[in-house]
């Protein structure tokens, strides 16, 4: 049987909306272009494991008081949480088929806490988050850590993530890989890796829309 193996951010989470990187901008007094890029510049040793204060002193250049600390780590960790309806769909199908399913995310200790607390994801076989792992993607560690866990051999892994260097990174320690677009073909591409469709799904039909016109 087939594990599948899955990223969190832009895959069971949209996209980050303006809204929520613009509350944080306007909280931290730094004009919204600049937030962004230090948001994501320092965000690796965050999500590595590096503590809320040091990050988000990193961010605006200054250490935040506490108050405005609490504010910063809310609003982030709340970004996060607008999850994607599709995939949900997706991995409602693959539990019902009884595939396990586990994942593997870039996530620093307060969003990887909030996402253990998420029903959404309480079926996973595994939830395991680049903070707690003290190593990030694309690091090949990180999968070889990940395969022990889940206790299986690569080429029995379908890894889904939505950025190329993730993807090569697994592709190169022997999983079988899909690059997360979204579209019906992508969520009918990972329904196929992972579940035994009947003959008549595998050729037409598929619930995600890839071959119905």
């Amino acid at each position: 049987m087939k594990h599948l193996l899955i990223d969190f951010g832009q895959v069971i989470s949209a996209e980050q909306s303006r809204t929520d990187l613009t509350s944080m901008a306007s909280a931290s007094g730094i004009p919204i272009a600049e937030f962004t890029d230090r948001y994501w510049e320092c965000r690796p040793e965050y999500d590595r494991g590096r503590s809320a204060l040091a990050y988000w002193t990193d961010v605006l250049g200054v250490p935040p008081g506490g108050q405005l600390l609490c504010h910063l780590v809310e609003r982030d960790v709340s970004s996060w949480m607008h999850l994607n309806k599709d995939t949900l769909r997706l991995l409602e199908t693959v539990h019902a088929a009884g595939v396990p399913v586990s994942l593997l995310s870039n996530a620093p200790r307060e969003l990887a806490r909030e996402l253990d607390r998420h029903p959404s994801l309480r079926p996973f076989t595994h939830r395991l988050f680049s903070a707690d792992l003290a190593l990030i993607k694309p690091d090949p560690a990180v999968f070889t850590r990940a395969l022990a866990v889940l206790g299986v051999d690569p080429a029995d892994v379908v890894f889904v993530d939505d950025r190329a260097d993730n993807i090569d990174a697994a592709v190169a320690c022997g999983l079988t890989a899909i690059r997360f677009t979204g579209t019906p073909d992508c969520l009918d591409a990972i329904l196929a890796a992972v579940v035994e469709l009947p003959a008549s799904q595998q050729a037409a039909d598929l619930p995600f829309g890839a071959h119905n016109g």
